[in-house]
């Protein structure tokens, strides 16, 4: 009888072991998520990476179809939207650096990579030195060949080699590159000319006596 009774305390007793060390467990479960979400941790706190780490030649690569293992389809193709604007402005960038050489007389190597400022942040871009040297000497030939007929072929360049980097890039170009960089000047309007006095009198008026 006493070992039964024994046998049921103890069984009692493991139970209550047990239950107490449940109730720890929860009770430091619980205040471990209180503070988490009450401080949250720097790595939550800090703004995401708008590029995902990504600059330069390997921002390049993601852009023109070989991304990093690691790069989601999802975040690929966010990226790829706000490279759209990266692209425009390097673009630009290496024409108007080409345009500021001719006006000095200068000529040289376009600077490759660069820096590029966006709203999401800085971002250094990189794009292929034979487009990137065709936008710069599109720039300097600008400033130094005067009348439409000497610029078709550099606005002609210039659409090509913007063309080039859009569609490498799988971003669509919705016009041309020459349209916003070397706008032609709108053609001379005529002046109106006067209509002649017609000498014959209006209609239900006599001549006069």
């Amino acid at each position: 009888m006493d070992s039964l009774f024994n046998a049921f305390l103890a069984m009692g007793l493991l139970v209550v072991i047990v239950l107490v060390i449940y109730l720890v467990d929860r009770v430091n479960s619980l205040e471990k998520e209180t503070r988490r979400t009450s401080h949250p941790s720097a790595a939550s706190a800090a703004p995401s990476d708008p590029w995902s780490g990504l600059s330069g030649k390997v921002l390049w690569d993601a852009m023109t179809g070989r991304p990093p293992a690691h790069l989601s389809a999802l975040t690929l193709q966010e990226l790829r939207l706000r490279y759209e604007l990266v692209l425009h402005k390097h673009i630009q960038s290496l024409f108007d650096e080409g345009v500021r050489d001719g006006q000095r007389g200068m000529s040289g190597e376009p600077r490759n990579p660069r820096t590029i400022q966006t709203s999401q942040g800085d971002v250094e871009s990189w794009l292929p030195t034979p487009q990137a040297n065709a936008l710069y000497k599109c720039g300097l030939d600008s400033t130094q060949l005067l009348g439409p007929d000497a610029l078709a072929p550099v606005r002609q360049a210039l659409d090509e080699a913007g063309q080039l980097l859009f569609s490498k890039a799988q971003l669509t170009l919705t016009e041309p590159l020459s349209a916003s960089l070397m706008p032609l000047a709108p053609a001379a309007v005529a002046p109106a000319v006067p209509a002649a006095a017609d000498p014959r009198p209006a209609p239900g008026t006599g001549l006069p006596g």
